[in-house]
């Protein structure tokens, strides 16, 4: 393993291995690969996710199939998952939408009765956040992790497969000597982009910076996350490339910074839960658990009137994001059924998609930032009910 490989594996323990690749969705590509799935196989994971992870289990020729999630949490449901639970079930994806941990104990529970290969989806996961002491990512058979723009800590792009399955850990190791090494003009683009972003990236130029990168990408001139052939169901090229050095060397980096990161993300979930709870609005629950003191990628807000709230947000220039527009973001509804999503499967998902906004926890946000942001939600926005909606 490689340096950046070797110090994320032992976050976990002295048995766990960790494999690098170009992007987090490569990354559970690769898994799924060593899993060896058949055709008539079906994957099991969240009608609330990015359309790249039901991408990832078409690519290797298996199903996917959507269960709802929690109007609590917005994680993946348990009853769901076994409603949907059928004989042909071989995998069932667990996301830890936001950061905050899914409920672990009842889907481990789930898999292990059912035969089931756990994965834990922790594209949105801050590296060594815990439930009930324990890591996310070490509750399943395998995780990945993300490392892209938007994550808890960024490489540019960048993905982590976890596991302590030795014949697992076995066929990764062979698929990821199989896999490319990115292009060298891809690899100098990531680069200047990385420098550009660490350097100039700030909240109140949220919105111009989101123009201005979806006008590059659409040029090819901006190392994204999505493309086109990617949005519309083909399999890019870069499903088989390894991670670059550039981004080994950047992780190394970002893992020293762990512990500061932590506290801010914890400071300011403590700040937007408190402010909203003082004020009446309905907060993310998480059976039970104190939110204080969990590192969050971002706090999920459900709102009445999205669509203009952000328009709003948009011309006062107060970064508010909006993780999932649709139940396999990016993707229009009518879109939906090319991926075996039907319409009405998972209500909760869809009431979430139209209704959810997310509060920004980054390292660049401080206190005068987070207090405009949720004086904005207090006075333009009302709070929606998910579970009615």
């Amino acid at each position: 393993m490689q340096p950046y490989e070797s110090r994320f594996a032992r976050m976990f323990g002295p048995d766990y291995f960790a494999f690098g690749f170009w992007k987090a969705r490569v990354a559970l590509y690769a898994i799924l690969q060593g899993l060896e799935l058949k055709d008539n196989d079906e994957v099991i994971l969240p009608g609330y996710t990015c359309v790249v992870v039901p991408n990832s289990v078409r690519y290797v020729g298996a199903k996917p199939v959507y269960a709802d999630i929690s109007a609590a949490n917005y994680n993946i449901d348990p009853k769901s998952v076994e409603r949907k639970s059928t004989k042909r079930t071989r995998v069932l994806i667990a996301q830890h939408t936001y950061g905050l941990p899914a409920d672990m104990n009842s889907l481990r529970c789930i898999a292990q009765q059912q035969g089931l290969f756990l994965i834990e989806d922790c594209a949105h996961v801050l590296l060594h956040s815990t439930q009930s002491g324990k890591a996310l990512g070490s509750f399943g058979d395998a995780a990945f992790f993300s490392f892209q723009w938007s994550k808890p800590y960024t490489t540019g792009l960048g993905g982590m497969a976890v596991t302590r399955n030795i014949d697992l850990a076995n066929k990764l190791a062979s698929i990821q000597k199989t896999f490319q090494n990115p292009s060298r003009s891809k690899n100098l683009q990531l680069q200047v982009q990385y420098s550009l972003f660490r350097r100039f990236f700030k909240p109140q130029l949220y919105w111009k910076s989101q123009g201005l990168l979806n006008k590059l990408s659409r040029l090819g001139l901006f190392v994204g996350s999505s493309n086109a052939k990617e949005l519309t169901g083909g399999r890019p090229a870069d499903f088989t490339w390894k991670m670059s050095p550039f981004q080994h060397r950047a992780g190394l980096r970002e893992m020293g910074k762990i512990q500061e990161n932590s506290t801010h993300r914890e400071k300011l979930t403590a700040y937007y839960m408190n402010a909203l709870q003082r004020h009446s609005w309905p907060t993310i629950e998480t059976d039970g658990l104190n939110l204080n003191g969990f590192r969050l990628l971002r706090v999920p807000v459900a709102v009445k009137g999205k669509g203009s709230l952000l328009s709003e947000a948009k011309r006062s220039g107060i970064e508010i994001g909006s993780w999932f527009e649709s139940p396999l973001h990016p993707l229009r509804l009518r879109e939906h059924r090319g991926l075996n999503y039907e319409l009405g499967s998972c209500p909760v998902a869809e009431s979430a998609a139209k209704h959810t906004v997310n509060l920004p926890l980054h390292p660049r946000v401080d206190t005068n930032a987070a207090e405009k942001i949720m004086s904005f939600i207090l006075t333009k926005a009302s709070p929606a009910d998910l579970s009615n909606s």
